[in-house]
């Protein structure tokens, strides 16, 4: 999740995700310590004591980027350009209900296949770009589950 979000939406709340060298841990620090509070109604100092940690051993974090717009939109045509129908007329429907808006095509694209074959999608190509991030970041990732 913290790979995928989208860096370029207007969250309210702004946040940054840091990577825990150590523990493998997840870490989202709001952009200002009354915003964690009104985010997501955690304790300011527990904001500001993350972000302390963060900034007394940055070699320890990884800062974890998000995908810009263009990313997502980049993720839907390389799925339209995909095999994943090999109905010709399916994937015209598709590439059609296409035209710069990711909410619009999911609207008309009039085919829940589609979509529910889009996340699969999406997910695998998000998953692999997190994966070369961290290698090229010289962590190998072992995913675990957040259940």
């Amino acid at each position: 999740m913290a790979f995928g979000r989208d860096v370029d939406f207007h969250d309210a709340f702004p946040q940054v995700v840091y990577l825990d060298r150590k523990t493998g841990d997840v870490i989202w620090i709001y952009g200002s310590d009354r915003d964690a509070e009104m985010g997501a109604g955690l304790s300011p100092d527990e904001n500001r004591q993350e972000r302390e940690a963060i900034d007394a051993e940055p070699e320890r974090y990884l800062e974890i980027p998000g995908l810009d717009h263009s990313d997502h939109h980049r993720i839907l045509r390389r799925f339209l350009m995909s095999d994943w129908t090999r109905d010709k007329a399916r994937r015209r429907r598709a590439e059609d209900a296409y035209r710069g808006s990711i909410g619009k095509w999911k609207r008309d694209v009039g085919d829940e296949d589609a979509i529910h074959a889009f996340y699969a999608f999406r997910e695998a190509e998000i998953e692999a770009m997190a994966e070369e991030f961290l290698r090229e970041n010289g962590i190998e990732p072992i995913w675990r589950s957040c259940d």
